[in-house]
């Protein structure tokens, strides 16, 4: 499998039969095997995931799975030249099959949803906005609905094995920074998991792994010091 954080929570991730595009927002892409089906998912309509510019990438051997928050007028679809029969939206709690695919999607804490993808016998989890979002500014009661719906929803993966999570940590949290990707980390099962959604400050990760509550699973994350940092994963890795 071969990852590349492209920016924000956008990854590219290759595969041996398909290839998998998440919450892509525009830009230039690195060059990967077109001849293989391409699945673009974009998790909510938010303007750090989503624009309307991923389908400048076509149909044709393209399928897209969208967060039912993303909605396009008629005359838009048109002049995009979207085919509907290549374009699946799917709120919270929802499951597609899709080719070689099996999508499985929660509902998010902000908008849209979290994916859950199945292929080739490996599963591939990227979080979207679904965060543990703790702020000073909110009312206690906010902050305990926050944590009460984010454990909701994670604790339905903890009987799965998760080989790729991309998991939100946000600097903006300030220090509440790790509350969701610890929780994650440790009621579930992830042999490898990537940092998102920081805003490209990413000496966010080394305070994490120098926070001791990632003792028990800094060996798990993968870094990422740049824009487009390529990764290889190895097929034993655990």
């Amino acid at each position: 499998m071969r990852i590349t954080f492209l920016y924000h929570s956008a990854f590219l991730v290759e595969l041996k039969t398909c290839t998998l595009l998440f919450d892509w927002y525009g830009g230039t892409l690195p060059d990967f095997d077109r001849s293989k089906p391409l699945y673009v998912f974009a998790s909510h309509h938010h303007g750090d995931h989503y624009s309307p510019e991923i389908f400048s990438l076509g149909m044709e051997g393209v399928w897209y799975i969208l967060g039912s928050c993303i909605r396009l007028s008629a005359r838009r679809k048109a002049a995009l030249g979207i085919d509907e029969t290549h374009v699946f939206r799917l709120g919270g709690g929802r499951t597609l099959e899709l080719g070689e695919l099996t999508v499985t999607t929660l509902h998010s804490t902000d908008a849209g949803v979290a994916f859950l993808v199945e292929a080739e016998g490996k599963t591939i989890y990227h979080a979207g906005d679904l965060q543990w979002w703790k702020w000073a500014e909110e009312s206690d009661d906010w902050n305990r609905d926050m944590e009460r719906d984010f454990k909701r929803e994670i604790t339905k993966l903890a009987e799965r094995t998760i080989d790729v999570a991309f998991l939100v940590l946000d600097p903006r949290q300030e220090e509440d920074y790790w509350l969701g990707f610890d929780w994650t980390m440790r009621h579930t099962e992830i042999h490898n998991a990537f940092p998102m959604h920081s805003w490209e400050e990413f000496w966010i990760t080394k305070k994490l792994l120098n926070n001791p509550c990632s003792r028990p699973y800094r060996d798990k994350i993968h870094p990422i010091h740049y824009n487009g940092q390529p990764f290889a994963l190895e097929e034993n890795r655990n």
